[in-house]
């Protein structure tokens, strides 16, 4: 069987595990023209695990084929609960490391909400990297802040910074270990420089056999053992690894050190091991159960939905077939995405109010988080009649897990 090398640890023994064709190379473009949304590349997805550092990565990904632009329109900015966990993380943050007063570095910064809230709390100052920034949008009398619509990379030019964060990011880098590494180049041990990184966390996927949250983008998929591996193996010391928003994000949190670490290899493999073994067949059975419940409904002459517009339902539409000739509307409360079309399958973004006429039987929530938000918003707009059914719904739980559960050794 062939053998891959591990972008995240640089080891030769990753295979592959699962396979996906012709997807959408951008799930978060948007398209005034049916036809335009139509005609975006596919690419394909092969899953390749890797044993040693426990790294997920798509072998099959071309960097050339994904954009990043102010066309791509991916903010979740405009959810009370999302602002709410957000706000949380940038208070929680200032509070741990005393943020006040000082220079902050954000890598991906989208469209500047998290940084400007860095920024306000804490009376700090701000430089943001995303080429997807639209300066239009920036908060009209906001904080100290300089925004780049250019790549963080190994040749960007920064002084140290005080914090750096970058969050849901690193999961659309391939050469994950080598990005690290540039991040370590502008983080100083004299200045204390914390770093904060979010990512998905893959053991959810794999374990609810998630098909919605696989995109094109994402090339990297992290579990604790192959994200604490990667900044201890680029210099780090690893301060705090926490599991949030529901078992959905890994949040780690590091500074520069001068020792090495490294972590076992021990029990953490081995589930995840497990979990790869599964997946293909938890996939395929989680897939034709979305798809029939959709044609029920159709064909019993109901209306569906889904509710959210973005990666998850670009996945979700690419994945269950035929089914998705069922579904007419994505319903989204950004209003940057009403009357747009999603890439491949180019179904229309409508607002909420659109559904005070159409009347759907079945909402489909593309996030259990957002249940409650999306049930306020049903009852407001008289569509209490609908059935609300969220992807994941059954699996989703809320633990928080901190470091150090997991054993570390000397190198």
């Amino acid at each position: 069987m062939a053998t891959y090398g591990c972008p995240n640890c640089g080891r030769e023994r990753a295979q592959l595990f699962h396979h996906i064709s012709d997807i959408p190379v951008n799930s978060c473009l948007l398209f005034g023209d049916p036809g335009a949304a139509q005609a975006l590349p596919t690419g394909d997805i092969d899953f390749a695990f890797c044993p040693d550092c426990a790294f997920i990565f798509n072998a099959a990904w071309k960097p050339d084929r994904t954009t990043y632009s102010t066309d791509y329109e991916e903010t979740q900015g405009f959810s009370s609960t999302f602002n709410a966990f957000q706000d949380q993380q940038a208070r929680d943050l200032i509070e741990r490391y005393g943020v006040f007063d000082k220079d902050i570095v954000e890598i991906g910064c989208g469209k500047g909400e998290f940084l400007t809230l860095l920024c306000e709390l804490g009376g700090n100052r701000g430089i943001g990297y995303d080429p997807s920034f639209v300066p239009e949008r920036r908060a009209a009398g906001s904080a100290d802040i300089v925004f780049k619509q250019e790549y963080f990379s190994g040749h960007t030019v920064q002084d140290p910074p005080d914090l750096i964060c970058c969050r849901m990011t690193l999961e659309h880098i391939s050469r994950t270990r080598a990005f690290v590494r540039a991040v370590r180049r502008i983080a100083s041990p004299q200045r204390g420089t914390i770093v904060v990184f979010q990512v998905p966390d893959v053991r959810r996927i794999l374990d609810e056999g998630a098909f919605w949250d696989i995109y094109y983008e994402h090339c990297s998929y992290f579990s604790p053992r192959s994200l604490v591996h990667v900044f201890q193996d680029s210099g780090f010391e690893v301060l705090r690894l926490s599991s949030e928003y529901h078992d959905q994000y890994l949040t780690i949190e590091a500074r520069p050190s001068t020792s090495t670490t490294a972590v076992s290899l021990a029990s953490e493999g081995e589930d995840l091991i497990g979990s790869v073994g599964s997946f293909e067949k938890a996939v395929k059975r989680v897939t034709a159960q979305w798809a029939s419940t959709v044609r029920a409904i159709a064909q019993s002459g109901g209306r569906v939905v889904l509710w959210g517009s973005g990666s998850k339902a670009v996945a979700f539409l690419s994945a269950v077939g035929d089914a998705r000739r069922h579904i007419q509307y994505l319903v989204d409360i950004n209003p940057h995405r009403w009357g747009k079309f999603v890439p491949g399958t180019v179904k229309q973004i409508v607002g909420p109010e659109f559904l005070t006429q159409y009347q759907p039987d079945l909402v489909i929530a593309m996030n259990p988080v957002y249940r409650q938000e999306i049930t306020a918003d049903l009852r407001r707009l008289g569509c209490s009649q609908a059935k609300l059914l969220a992807l994941g719904e059954s699996k989703s739980k809320s633990a928080t897990m901190h470091y150090p559960t997991f054993r570390l050794v000397r190198a």
